[in-house]
C-alpha cells in the first residue's frame, strides 16, 4: 500500500529476492546515464514533519513525466518502498519535461514541476518536498487509552483543504485481527472555545474499513475537491477524526507537544473533550501553491468496481483553473493484454461535453501499475505544461481517454497462463468508490453513452494562466550590472571607463574596449568593442563575467541585446557565450558555448539563449566581437541589457 516509510518504533521488515539480472539493472540505474546518452530525471520524494527528526521518504508516489506537445508518450514511475526509499527514476529523451508527483488515494498533496530541461547524457537528481499546512510523522508515542475521536488544530496556509492523512495504532475493534471499522474526517472552525464547538466546514468524508494494530501500520486518508473546505490563510482550524459508529473507539499515534494550539484534543468514551499536550500523527494539504483539484479522489479506497472494458471513456467536469496540469485515471487491463506500463491512451480535453471541440494539446498518457502475469491494474497519467490546454473557470469540459494500442503492440502477447492476446485495444476504468460522487459531471462509455457513475480519477489544474511558459524565468538577475548602468564613466575617455562586474579581454592588439553613454541624449550606458588606432587589422575581444552561487540542479537563461555596424559575414561577427565550467580566463576554451549574431545591423537585436546547466556552482558569461578591418565599415559592436535568470520550474503564480 502506498504511504511513507515506517519508523523504527513500528517498522515492518520487507524481504525481497533479487535475481542477478535485477541487481545489475538497479546498479545501472543508480550509476547514471548510459552510453546511449538518454536524459535521466531522478531523485527522492522526502516530506518534512515537525515531529520527525529526519525527512520522511514518501513511497508509492506516482510519477508521470511528459515532454511538450503530443508526439511522445509520458514516462511513468512509482517511488520505491525499498532502498533508496522514496526514490524515483525517469529515463527518456532529452527535452523540456513537466512532471506530476501524486498519489490520489493517499494524503500527499500533488506536486507539479515544469521547465525541467535535460540534455542527452545528463542525469539530474532532485529532492522533491511535499507541501503541508500541518504535518507530524512521529511514531515515538501513542494514546494508551481508547478514544471516540480526536481534534488536531492547525494554522491555515492555503485556501481550501484537499487532503488529510493520519495513522492509528489500534483500530478499536479487534487488535491485530481481521475486523475493521469506518472513521470519518471533517474540518472545523475558526470560532471561540474548544474545537468540538466549532462549526463544520464543508462535507465530512468517510475513511472506509480502517484496519490497524500490530504490524498493520497503514496510512489512512481522506480528500476533497478544491473549494469544498474553504479556509482563510492565517486562521486556526481543526481536523476531526472520529469513529462513524457512536460507540466506536480507536487510538492514534501522537508526539509530545505542550505548546497550544500545536497540541490536540481527544474525545473519551464518555464524550468528554480534553486538551492533550501531544500533536497527532496527521497531515493537512491545502490549495495555495498555484494548483487546483476540481475533480479529486475523495474516498481513498482504491480499485473498487470496474466501469467496463472499452477503447474510449470520458468524464465531464467543471473547471476551476486557467489551464490543465495533469490527469490520472484508475484503470486495469485484462489478462490477455500486456501489462499496464505497455498500455497508452491519448488524453483529449473537449469543451462543453464529450462531443465538443478539442481544446489545446492532446497528450499520450502511460500506464503505471501492478502486474501479476495475467492481470494488471493501476493508473493512466500524463502531465501538461502551462498553456498547453487553456481553460475557462466555470465552463464544462470532458476529459477523454482513448487507447492507441494496435495490432503491432498487442499481437503476439502471451500471459503467464499461456493465453494469447485478444488484440482488442482498450482498458477498464474504475468507478469512484461510494459515497464519493461528482455532482457536476457525468461519465460516458465510448465517449457517447452516459452512465450512472463517475470515473475514479484526479484532475489537476493551474490556477493561473501562462503565456510562453517555456521561457519563464525568475525575476532576480544574477549578473552584476547586466544593464551596464553601474561603473566609472569618463565622457572624454570611454576607453578608460570601466563597467562594474565586467572584465575586458582581447586576443589582438587592435581590440579596443569602450564603456560609454549611448544615444542622442546619452542616457543609456553600453559596452562596446571596436578597432583601436593601431595598424593591426583584426579585432577579437570583449567582456567576461563569472557568476557564482548557482546550482547544478537548476537551469538558467541568458538574455540581452547586441548591436553591430555590420551583420554577420565572413569577416565580421558578434558572439554571446557561456561556459558551464565557470572558467573566465580562456576565451578560446572548448567548453564555451557560442551563439553568433546579429542578423541585422544598426539596431539592437534581442538575444535569448537556451537553458544553461552549470557543471558545478558557477558559469561564465562571454560577450565577444571579431572583425577583419575593411576600411569602408569599421566594426562597432555594442552589448546592453544582459540578464542571467533562473528558469522557473514551479507553476504559474499570477502576476
Amino acid at each position: 500500500m502506498a504511504g511513507y516509510v515506517f519508523q523504527p518504533a513500528k517498522r515492518r521488515k520487507v524481504i525481497m529476492r533479487f535475481s542477478i539480472l535485477t541487481v545489475l539493472l538497479v546498479l545501472s540505474l543508480l550509476s547514471g546515464p548510459t552510453a546511449l546518452g538518454q536524459a535521466i530525471l531522478s531523485g527522492r520524494v522526502l516530506a518534512e514533519g515537525s515531529g520527525s527528526a529526519e525527512s520522511v521518504p514518501m513511497t508509492g508516489i506516482l510519477v508521470f513525466a511528459s515532454l511538450p506537445g503530443g508526439d511522445s508518450e509520458a514516462r511513468p514511475f512509482r517511488t520505491w518502498e525499498t532502498a533508496p526509499v522514496g526514490w524515483y527514476h525517469i529515463p527518456g529523451s532529452a527535452g523540456n519535461y513537466t512532471m506530476v508527483f501524486s498519489d490520489p488515494a493517499h494524503f500527499m498533496r500533488p506536486m507539479v514541476m515544469t521547465n525541467l530541461y535535460v540534455r542527452a547524457g545528463e542525469k539530474v537528481d532532485r529532492i522533491m518536498t511535499p507541501r503541508f499546512d500541518f504535518a507530524d510523522f512521529s511514531f515515538g508515542a501513542w494514546d494508551k487509552q481508547p478514544a471516540r475521536g480526536y481534534y488536531q488544530p492547525f494554522v491555515a496556509r492555503g485556501t481550501s483543504v484537499t487532503q488529510v492523512g493520519f495513522r492509528v495504532v489500534h483500530d478499536g475493534v479487534d487488535g491485530a485481527g481481521p475486523d475493521k471499522q469506518d472513521l470519518v474526517v471533517s474540518v472545523h472552525g475558526p470560532a471561540e472555545g474548544t474545537p468540538e464547538k466549532w462549526p463544520q466546514i464543508g462535507p465530512a468524508v468517510p475513511v472506509l474499513g480502517v484496519d490497524g494494530g500490530g504490524a498493520k501500520n497503514y496510512p489512512w486518508s481522506a480528500g476533497w475537491n478544491s473549494g469544498e473546505v474553504p479556509l482563510v490563510p492565517g486562521q486556526t482550524y481543526a481536523v476531526c477524526v472520529k469513529a462513524r459508529s457512536p460507540q466506536g473507539t480507536f487510538q492514534m499515534f501522537w508526539n509530545p507537544d505542550e505548546d497550544p494550539p500545536a497540541g490536540s484534543y481527544r474525545v473519551d468514551r464518555d464524550g468528554k473533550l480534553g486538551f492533550q499536550p501531544h500533536a497527532l500523527h496527521l497531515s493537512v494539504g491545502t490549495d495555495g501553491d498555484g494548483l487546483l483539484m476540481p475533480y479529486n479522489k475523495r474516498v481513498h479506497q482504491e480499485f473498487d468496481a470496474f466501469a467496463g472494458f472499452g477503447a474510449k471513456w470520458s468524464q465531464t467536469y467543471v473547471a476551476q483553473g486557467r489551464g490543465l496540469a495533469g490527469v490520472i485515471l484508475y484503470a486495469a487491463t485484462g489478462g490477455t493484454q500486456p501489462r499496464l506500463e505497455r498500455q497508452r491512451a491519448v488524453v483529449r480535453i473537449r469543451r462543453g461535453g464529450p462531443r465538443g471541440p478539442v481544446v489545446g494539446v492532446e497528450k499520450i498518457a502511460i500506464g503505471n501499475g501492478f502486474y501479476t502475469g495475467d492481470a494488471s491494474w493501476g493508473t493512466f497519467g500524463a502531465a501538461f505544461a502551462p498553456g498547453e490546454v487553456p481553460l475557462v473557470p466555470g465552463e464544462t469540459y470532458a476529459v477523454e481517454l482513448q487507447s492507441i494500442e494496435n495490432y503491432a503492440t498487442l499481437h503476439g502477447f502471451v500471459n503467464s497462463k499461456g493465453q494469447p492476446s485478444d488484440e482488442r485495444p482498450g482498458f477498464n476504468p474504475y468507478r469512484k468508490c461510494p459515497p464519493d460522487a461528482y455532482a457536476n459531471g457525468t461519465a460516458y462509455a465510448d465517449g457517447r453513452e452516459a452512465v450512472d457513475f463517475d470515473l475514479d480519477m484526479q484532475i489537476l489544474e493551474y490556477k493561473f494562466a501562462a503565456k510562453d511558459w517555456a521561457h519563464a524565468v525568475e525575476a532576480d538577475d544574477l549578473l552584476i550590472n547586466g544593464d551596464m548602468e553601474a561603473g566609472t564613466l569618463r565622457a572624454d575617455d570611454p576607453g578608460g571607463s570601466a563597467a562594474k562586474g565586467w572584465r575586458k579581454f582581447g586576443l589582438t592588439a587592435a581590440t579596443a574596449h569602450h564603456y560609454l553613454a549611448d544615444g542622442p541624449r546619452r542616457d543609456n550606458r553600453i559596452l562596446r568593442v571596436l578597432a583601436g588606432d593601431g595598424d593591426e587589422e583584426d579585432v577579437d575581444g570583449g567582456y567576461v563575467q563569472r557568476v557564482t552561487r548557482l546550482s547544478r540542479l537548476e537551469t538558467y537563461r541568458l538574455a540581452g541585446r547586441v548591436r553591430s555596424t555590420r551583420p554577420v559575414d565572413d569577416r565580421c561577427w558578434c558572439q554571446v557565450g557561456y561556459d558551464p565550467t565557470g572558467q573566465d580566463r580562456d576565451p578560446q576554451a572548448a567548453t564555451i558555448v557560442w551563439t553568433t549574431l546579429p542578423k541585422m545591423h544598426g539596431v539592437f537585436v534581442p538575444f535569448r539563449g537556451k537553458p544553461i546547466r552549470p557543471r558545478d556552482d558557477s558559469i561564465s558569461v562571454w560577450l565577444r566581437a571579431f572583425s577583419t578591418r575593411t576600411g569602408w565599415m569599421p566594426l562597432l559592436a555594442d552589448f546592453d541589457d544582459f540578464t542571467l535568470q533562473r528558469v522557473r520550474t514551479g507553476v504559474p503564480r499570477g502576476k
